[in-house]
């Protein structure tokens, strides 16, 4: 799914759960809070992840067809 099928869902999810509620306690309203809020960043943890792996392919080639072949 892409950003776009996401929003949809989350847009079809919050017309149903509103029309089905109807003011009823419960879990409902927080599922209905966090649809409304936005997504967080990805950690900074996946960038240095991705640099990291791009060094020790710079430096040690040879890893990349290892790593290959054990796709």
């Amino acid at each position: 799914m892409n950003k776009h099928d996401d929003r949809r869902f989350a847009k079809a999810l919050k017309r149903s759960l509103q029309q089905s509620t109807l003011n009823r306690p419960g879990p409902v309203p927080a599922v209905l809070r966090k649809l409304d809020t936005r997504r967080p960043r990805p950690l900074v943890t996946n960038g240095r992840l991705i640099g990291l792996s791009a060094s020790v392919f710079l430096f040690f080639p040879q890893l990349i067809l290892l790593f290959a072949y054990h796709l």
